[in-house]
């Protein structure tokens, strides 16, 4: 994927970060040119049909943060079940505005 963190870089955001509760999801982030994306999204989650529609409506949100001139490396893990695209997208909003002040 063109956005996706690899092995080093995925190590290094989640060591070497800041980090943001909210909404029922845990943001990990770092200032980089090259916005990059990871998940840490466990079976406690749900079935792979639930998880895969999770990091779906999260990539859209990151996509979106990215037209905005976002340059960040984002680790994101749910701390609850069955975040609703509405909550996901509150949460990206909130991130947005904590890193642009």
């Amino acid at each position: 994927m063109k956005y996706a963190l690899s092995s080093d870089e995925f190590k290094n955001v989640y060591h070497n970060s800041d980090s943001l509760l909210t909404h029922g999801l845990l943001f990990k982030y770092t200032y980089n040119q090259s916005p990059k994306l990871g998940f840490i999204v466990s079976r406690k989650y749900g079935n792979s049909v639930n998880r895969n529609l999770f990091k779906r409506r999260c990539r859209y949100g990151f996509y979106q943060l990215i037209k905005h001139g976002f340059n960040y490396s984002v680790i994101i893990q749910p701390k609850d079940n069955n975040i609703s695209w509405i909550t996901i997208n509150k949460a990206f909003e909130i991130l947005y505005e904590k890193i642009t002040d």
